[in-house]
């Protein structure tokens, strides 16, 4: 596999060096165990600043949410009955639709939402890239340079994952449609996640070079697409582990002590720990693969003019 790899990759040799030579020693686990919990104050820290840029989105949700309360209660479901006005014809259609623009709303308010949070995820990325190379780290002063150094790249990468989730909402929706075969609905939601899904473990491997190596965004897209590929079974192992916070907000119960819990321990380390995660993940990879690509001399890239953001 790595065999393969060499002959497609680009490599930042200068930054990769500067990488292998300060890599803590130890498993994977030992140093996801290390940062994650040793670190809990910056990790903390770096949480809070990164929901400032997801504020619009949470806002997108409860806007629409509390549009689809309204839609609830204003809908006429009595109107074809008795005395019931206004009349209004079939008023669960009229119901369902407006559900569905609601969805559709949404889902489009949520691209530019995705947007800002990216830009915020490239501090995350960077403040978490010192701490899993064992720098002292001054959490607010590297947020925002990460934020600096990486706005432009990371922006592009929120606006195709806003494309995509919309996509896929638009997917799940029409779920609804009696129109549709139920076979075309799910082959359509099944065929949505698993691009989403890909494109999601892809701009992983996009943000996590970026935060660490001097290449052109098309550069690192490629290089990206191939670790997609290559690492598949463990991409996805990774993506699911890397999801818990998510999966813990969507399964929560009906108990609002466990409610409470979860939103709070979500809101305190739920970004930093996804972002912890595939840092660790993705700098293991880029040990192996892009090491046995300068030992093998393929390096089609150039060298970093700056040793660029490590110093």
């Amino acid at each position: 596999m790595i065999k393969n790899l060499t002959d497609k990759l680009t490599v930042d040799e200068t930054n990769h060096e500067y990488l292998m030579k300060n890599y803590q020693e130890g498993g994977r686990f030992r140093l996801f165990s290390g940062v994650f919990f040793g670190k809990m104050g910056a990790m903390t820290k770096a949480n809070w600043v990164m929901l400032l840029f997801c504020i619009p989105a949470v806002a997108a949700i409860f806007y629409t949410l509390y549009l689809e309360t309204q839609y609830s209660i204003l809908t006429p479901f009595s109107s074809n009955y008795g005395v019931g006005y206004p009349v209004v014809n079939n008023a669960e259609a009229t119901y369902a639709e407006a559900i569905f623009r609601n969805n559709m709303f949404r889902a489009l308010l949520l691209v530019p939402c995705m947007v800002i949070a990216f830009i915020g995820l490239a501090g995350a990325f960077n403040v978490i890239k010192y701490e899993s190379l064992g720098k002292d780290v001054k959490v607010m002063r590297t947020f925002f340079k990460g934020i600096k150094n990486n706005f432009v790249t990371y922006m592009w990468i929120g606006l195709v994952n806003g494309i995509m989730l919309f996509l896929f909402m638009l997917s799940v929706n029409f779920y609804g449609n009696p129109n549709l075969h139920l076979a075309l609905k799910i082959v359509t939601i099944f065929l949505n996640s698993l691009v989403f899904a890909f494109v999601l473990v892809m701009s992983f491997y996009v943000m996590s070079q970026a935060a660490l190596y001097d290449m052109p965004l098309i550069k690192m897209i490629k290089n990206a697409f191939w670790f997609t590929i290559s690492f598949a079974l463990q991409n996805f192992f990774i993506l699911i582990f890397s999801l818990v916070p998510v999966g813990l907000l969507l399964v929560m119960g009906t108990s609002y002590f466990l409610q409470i819990l979860v939103i709070m321990v979500c809101a305190m380390l739920g970004i930093s720990y996804i972002v912890c995660v595939w840092t660790i993940y993705c700098h293991y990879v880029y040990g192996v693969a892009f090491t046995a690509c300068i030992e093998k001399g393929q390096n089609k890239g150039k060298k970093s003019k700056r040793a660029r953001r490590n110093g």
